[in-house]
């Protein structure tokens, strides 16, 4: 099946280095005359924790150790027999270089970790942590992953909403990250039967935290192909924000059927600055200066014309009288 793909990664707005980190292989078309082509795919978001530099370092490590097992792999041009055990393996070998790394340097060091192991029409995800992976099919998008974090267990726990953690800090409270702790726990991988026209998208918390998933629906169906969807979710989560760094990947397999105008349209918010802020009191202050001074306008005429009013009709009651006494 013929797989196109998006990507982009970004330091967003506030960050001052990118702690995210990323990996595609596609499998090869041809090879090297006496070499065995790959016939698997491979693609990996990681999500920096511990600082600048313990951050990128934590998510490229992880990364580095899964795509090495897996190129190994994939030289021996022999079929895996279980994908499930060998992403499991991965992962353990992943948790086990970060944590070593953040002992030797003596510091936090962790990373999320989300793969998607895609073997012809099976797609098999390993994940650890908060960075996401939606498979889209038709009208319909699926969060496949569950996010390791304090706001999902409340909501599992039924101690909260869905809506009222969407905004909490708890949501970016991880329970599970790879190397902050020597074993990790690693939930079975789930496999994905694809079929033509599917869509999977990975990305990180960064763009999760701004862009709702009807909003990932509605990018991937009103852009022309995954690169531009990719674009275009990254430029969304800038323009809102961009508080965290931003990883993106964009898998199509066989012909997407885009549908125009399908789910919510994706809408963008400029970011509040403090020029625009200073701009709408000036704004507000000149409209409420202006309404007290047609206000006092309108009591200083009113009053006036209530004076002339009340002195001209003593006059008019006067005159009456003196003519009454006339004709008496």
């Amino acid at each position: 099946m013929k797989i196109s793909i998006g990507k982009r990664t970004d330091v967003g707005c506030v960050r001052e280095a990118n702690e995210d980190s990323f990996y595609v292989e596609l499998p090869e078309k041809g090879a090297p005359q006496g070499a065995v082509p790959n016939r698997y795919a491979l693609l990996i978001v990681a999500d920096g924790m511990g600082g600048q530099v313990a951050g990128k370092e934590a998510s490229e490590t992880a990364v580095e150790v899964v795509k090495a097992l897996f190129a190994a792999k994939a030289k021996t041009g022999k079929p895996l027999k279980d994908i499930k055990k060998f992403i499991l393996d991965a992962f353990r070998e992943a948790n086990k270089a970060v944590f070593k790394k953040g002992e030797a340097k003596a510091v936090n060091m962790g990373t999320t970790l989300t793969t998607t192991f895609i073997d012809n029409h099976n797609a098999f995800i390993g994940h650890v942590g908060d960075s996401r992976t939606y498979h889209i099919r038709g009208r319909e998008i699926r969060q496949v992953t569950e996010d390791h974090t304090l706001a999902e267990d409340m909501v599992k726990k039924g101690r909260a909403t869905r809506e009222e953690v969407s905004k909490s800090p708890m949501r970016s409270m991880l329970t599970r990250s790879i190397g902050t702790k020597e074993e990790v726990a690693i939930d079975e991988p789930i496999g994905i039967e694809l079929e033509d026209g599917d869509c999977l998208v990975l990305c990180t918390d960064g763009l999760t935290n701004l862009v709702g998933e009807q909003e990932i629906l509605s990018v991937v169906h009103n852009t022309p192909d995954a690169q531009k969807a990719c674009n275009k979710l990254v430029d969304m989560a800038r323009k809102r924000g961009g508080h965290d760094n931003i990883t993106v990947i964009a898998a199509e397999f066989g012909a997407l059927q885009r549908i125009k105008g399908l789910g919510i349209r994706a809408k963008t918010v400029a970011v509040k600055t403090k020029g625009a802020t200073r701009r709408r009191v000036l704004i507000a202050s000149i409209g409420v200066l202006l309404a007290i001074f047609i206000f006092l306008a309108y009591l200083f005429v009113y009053h006036y014309t209530g004076q002339d009013r009340f002195y001209k009709g003593p006059i008019v009651e006067e005159q009456t009288n003196v003519q009454g006494d006339v004709s008496k």
